[in-house]
């Protein structure tokens, strides 16, 4: 608002009314702020479920996988229920590795398998003389004696095994490890005891939960 005001001169002077004073800011525009920061610290605390979830998927994919072994393990032709077994522990190792986030690479599986394989085959189908491999695989071209030594014996020993192997590369995966550096001759005594673990449920489907770690 201008006003007119008299000066010595006789001429009036325009003068400006004071600007008005800054207003104060509401309260809630000043406390808004740390109530942003408050939400944003607690956010930190959500980050633990996903190593959580990633435990619970692989444990799934374990115990599918040890289901699918001991079906392989039931078919009545040698060498094609090997070739089943391959299959199914190969099929675990893709699945696990892109649950993580690591590059598949057959090759290397195959070749962690077999060694692995070496570490419990000579007695791990039962003591003495049924512990023999080569006495085994004989036994099991006998009709009918070969059918029921096979279901008395074979899957068993493959959920056993794919329990086994799913946990040594679980826990590979999991500690940032990749198929380029796993090593089976570092992880022969973990693999015996997830081996021996799951033998001693006595046939059952091992639980492939994180617990039974």
């Amino acid at each position: 608002m201008v006003s007119e005001k008299e000066t010595p001169g006789g001429k009036a002077k325009p003068e400006t009314a004071a600007a008005p004073a800054p207003t104060t800011p509401a309260p809630e525009a000043v406390t808004a702020a740390p109530e942003t920061a408050s939400t944003s610290e607690a956010a930190p605390e959500s980050t633990p479920a996903a190593p959580v979830a990633t435990e619970a998927q692989a444990a799934e994919i374990i115990r599918k996988h040890v289901l699918l072994s001991a079906a392989a393990g039931v078919i009545p032709l040698n060498f094609v229920d090997t070739a089943a077994l391959a299959v199914v522990q190969l099929r675990l190792l893709k699945e696990l590795s892109e649950l993580h986030g690591v590059d598949f690479r057959g090759d290397i599986g195959r070749s962690a398998v077999g060694t692995l394989f070496a570490t419990v085959a000579p007695t791990a189908l039962a003591g003495g003389l049924l512990g023999s491999m080569a006495f085994n695989m004989a036994l099991r071209s006998v009709p009918v004696i070969g059918t029921v030594t096979r279901l008395a014996t074979q899957p068993a020993f493959n959920s056993a095994f794919t329990y086994a192997l799913g946990k040594v590369f679980q826990q590979h995966f999991a500690s940032g490890g990749t198929f380029l550096t796993f090593q089976p001759e570092k992880v022969k005594t973990y693999f015996r005891e997830k081996f021996e673990e799951a033998r001693r449920r006595k046939g059952a489907t091992p639980d492939a939960a994180p617990a039974a770690a």
